[in-house]
């Protein structure tokens, strides 16, 4: 048995589902199969009892995940060691999170990770609006962003992954007439006034936003602020509505109440990187990331 094996199983055992396992390692669900299955012959002993409906793991495989991270960790541990020792890892790692959203969560960990592993490599964290994101990722000036899925997908030489899965909601002033309700239309809002960002702060969002109120049979009172701060403060103040999903700062505030409603776009917090630029402290931090997300 490798420690590739061994990392397959700790995924597969972490996660209770192939797929899922499969996707955060990168490779494809029948691959990661083979390798459990090939584990399984080679210890003799069967490790996950599977169905159509679940996954679990037998109590052999209780024992031997606990063990395993264990060697896994001390393994990693030494490597990393290694490698800072043989080449001196160091440099900077520019990472770009977007204006508003609420990431406060997200990071300890990796940084705590970062401070004893690699002590030699700065990693700055800045806001952003939506455009500056995307700009500076072609521009090779931020290594990684932090943003909406909307904002992402379907660009040109940019992946990504989901960090959270978020929805849309209106988001009214606490006094606003619809304040209590448990689930709003779009159409509600018709004669109230929508704050959006510009078109110079997001190309995405307005026209996600529009369309929507368009194809619900409106065209809605517009109010465009110079930025998503701008406009999470008229709407703090009860000049208008606007549209923001669950990670956004303002999800906790007692002077707003967040409304669900029909899906508008897909706001889901979203790690993403241009294939161009390489840094080869990028991939340690994204792997670290992603997987203490799982």
């Amino acid at each position: 048995m490798n420690m590739t094996q061994m990392k397959y199983f700790i995924m597969a055992a972490k996660c209770l589902n192939f797929t899922k396992a499969a996707d955060k390692l990168f490779i494809t669900q029948p691959a990661l199969s083979r390798q459990i299955v090939a584990m399984e012959t080679e210890l003799n002993m069967q490790l996950f009892v599977r169905n159509n409906r679940s996954v679990k793991l037998t109590p052999a495989a209780v024992v031997l995940l606990e063990e395993f991270e264990r060697i896994y960790n001390e393994y990693n541990l030494a490597i990393a060691k290694a490698a800072n020792s043989f080449e001196g890892m160091s440099g900077e790692l520019n990472i770009g999170i977007l204006e508003g959203a609420y990431v406060g969560d997200l990071f300890p960990e990796v940084l705590r990770h970062f401070a004893r592993f690699y002590p030699q490599v700065k990693i700055n964290l800045r806001n952003y609006s939506f455009n500056a994101l995307i700009e500076k990722l072609y521009s090779n000036e931020l290594d990684m962003i932090i943003t909406l899925r909307f904002d992402v997908e379907g660009r040109d030489k940019i992946q990504f992954e989901i960090i959270e899965h978020t929805r849309d909601h209106v988001v009214v002033h606490k006094d606003h007439r619809l304040a209590n309700a448990k689930y709003v239309k779009l159409s509600d809002f018709k004669d109230d006034t929508i704050m959006m960002v510009s078109t110079e702060d997001s190309e995405m969002s307005p026209k996600l936003i529009l369309d929507k109120c368009k194809s619900c049979g409106f065209n809605p009172k517009v109010k465009f602020a110079s930025s998503l701060q701008e406009e999470m403060l008229w709407v703090e103040a009860g000049v208008g509505v606007c549209i923001l999903d669950t990670r956004n700062s303002l999800y906790k505030n007692s002077t707003v109440r967040f409304l669900e409603v029909d899906q508008i776009s897909d706001p889901s917090l979203t790690l993403a990187w241009n294939v161009d630029k390489y840094n080869p402290m990028k991939e340690i931090f994204r792997d670290n990331f992603l997987g203490r997300r799982g």
